[in-house]
């Protein structure tokens, strides 16, 4: 017991505690930000752990939680929230797919469409009832969550 008695020997479990705890901070609000500290200060309590002093273990700490927010940040934001690493646009695969219309659509009111199992938003030039098939044809310009659809023919 009289190793965690010296504030330099338990000061690298401090750091493995902040990092923990930014890392689950990471989860409650995801933005690819706070993940970053928390790598930040896990590195900074691997100095801590051989035995650096506490200004190097605060510059370590900085640069690296700034140098790995900086380099890795959009990378990881783009690959976890499915988006592709290559500069080409993927093609929208709901245009063109057909869907049914779950909440009648009155336009100008929007209805509710389910496709792949989920439920959306969805305008037709056309009143549309309950359980008719349609075709989605675009998203819509002002709520991409939103998919305008045309009766099918």
């Amino acid at each position: 017991m009289e190793y965690f008695n010296s504030m330099e020997n338990i000061l690298w479990l401090i750091w493995l505690g902040v990092g923990v705890a930014f890392l689950v901070a990471e989860f409650v609000m995801p933005a690819f930000i706070v993940i970053f500290f928390g790598v930040g200060a896990i590195i900074a309590g691997v100095t801590a752990f051989f035995g650096f002093s506490l200004q190097m273990q605060i510059i370590v700490f900085g640069a690296s939680s700034l140098a790995l927010l900086l380099l890795l940040r959009k990378t990881m934001a783009d690959t976890f929230a499915g988006g592709s690493s290559s500069d080409e646009e993927d093609a929208d695969t709901a245009i063109g797919a057909r869907c049914e219309v779950v909440e009648a659509i009155h336009p100008p009111q929007a209805g509710r469409v389910k496709y792949l199992g989920s439920f959306w938003s969805a305008r037709c030039d056309d009143p549309v009832d309950v359980g008719v098939m349609v075709r989605i044809s675009h998203r819509d310009e002002k709520d991409p969550n939103a998919f305008i659809v045309e009766m099918e023919k």
